[in-house]
């Protein structure tokens, strides 16, 4: 039997066989993977209490992962169960917000449910009460139930022709004793629950013509005084001034035009002098009117107001000016400058100044120095 010559190498067991990859963990790390996929989308998608499912879910089945014996994810395992209770918490909180919202909706729908059942049971109590009324009631105490009703609006169809009839009933009887500022409003109110009734739009217009007489004993000397004063302000120039109280005075009096009153002669009277005071003021409040527009356009045109050097009180708009102009421009020695005045479309700054003239002696300068939009446009001895 012949033997192996030691310089040959000896043949190689061949490799053990490796048996495949363990493939039991990866139908469980899956499901664990989608369930924490999806309770994430329902944290961000503010799912609520569904998407907490879903993320305890995930973390059940880490927990699994990482019990197993030999198991090669513990890792994942941890960081997976971490991030699932994280999910779960911010579902929770999701969850915990849409039921305050939805028990806070719930509550509003209550409280406006109530409210609108308060509401119906009032029309429908006053209503019945209106109507239960005898025509020979004291129209006081209709009065007074129709306007428990807060606006004529609000006066359900069913009451509101006899709430018409408490109205004109009251202001007939408050125009009766001669209290016609009492009566207009309570006609008023009439006028429009029932439209179209030609004897309370008769009786509507007689009381508002007893209110307009009324009124005017109070308001006509109201208005002879401001015309007074109007024309005091007029001979002190208060051009202004004269104006509102012709405005005030030109407003009560248009209160009254549609009134018997404006045909009375006090009203005439006191309407004629208005008109003749507005004539003469009224160029005067053009004039000012363009002064004071020529006065903007001016302040405008000026720009920004120079200022003072707090070193040596130059201006500087003056030196940038000088530095340019003179023959010498480092020989500009500053003497003194005032401060700059506002006139017209101008700036103007008296300045004095030293420097170098064309034979090179140093002379004192003088000027006055017209400034606009920061820039000296002119200069004058």
């Amino acid at each position: 039997m012949s033997q192996a010559s030691p310089s040959q190498p000896l043949p190689s067991a061949p490799p053990p066989p490796q048996s495949p990859p363990s493939k039991g963990m990866t139908v469980p790390a899956i499901l664990v993977g989608s369930c924490f996929v999806l309770a994430f989308m329902g944290w961000v998608m503010r799912l609520g209490y569904p998407g907490a499912v879903l993320g305890l879910c995930a973390l059940a089945g880490s927990i699994a992962i990482f019990r197993k014996k030999d198991s090669k994810h513990r890792s994942a395992a941890v960081i997976g169960a971490i991030a699932s209770v994280i999910v779960v918490f911010g579902a929770i909180g999701n969850g915990n917000e849409s039921s305050r919202k939805a028990a806070a909706m719930a509550a509003s729908i209550e409280e406006a449910r109530q409210k609108a059942e308060a509401s119906r049971a009032h029309e429908e109590d006053v209503s019945a009460r209106i109507a239960t009324l005898a025509a020979s009631s004291a129209p006081q105490e209709a009065v007074d139930l129709c306007n428990s009703f807060g606006d004529l609006r609000d006066i359900p169809e069913k009451s509101r022709a006899r709430c018409g009839e408490a109205y004109l009933a009251k202001g007939r009887e408050s125009l009766a004793a001669a209290k016609p500022a009492e009566a207009v409003p309570l006609l008023e109110r009439a006028s429009a629950l029932v439209p179209g009734n030609a004897d309370l739009a008769t009786t509507l217009s007689s009381a508002r013509e007893l209110r307009g007489k009324e009124d005017f004993k109070s308001k006509g000397p109201e208005v002879s005084a401001g015309l007074a004063r109007a024309l005091a302000h007029a001979k002190a120039k208060e051009w202004e001034e004269a104006e509102t109280e012709l405005n005030a005075a030109d407003a009560t009096l248009k209160a009254f035009e549609d009134l018997e009153v404006a045909k009375s002669k006090e009203w005439n009277t006191l309407s004629g002098q208005a008109a003749q005071q507005r004539k003469r003021i009224q160029p005067k409040l053009e004039q000012l009117k363009l002064e004071r527009e020529a006065q903007k356009l001016m302040v405008e045109m000026r720009g920004e107001k120079p200022m003072n050097s707090p070193w040596d009180g130059s201006v500087p708009e003056v030196e940038r000016y000088l530095k340019k102009v003179m023959n010498d421009p480092d020989s500009y020695e500053h003497v003194s400058s005032s401060a700059p005045v506002a006139r017209d479309a101008y700036w103007i700054v008296k300045s004095s100044f030293r420097g170098k003239n064309a034979f090179g002696g140093k002379v004192l300068n003088t000027r006055y120095f017209f400034i606009q939009q920061g820039q000296v446009v002119r200069v004058e001895e």
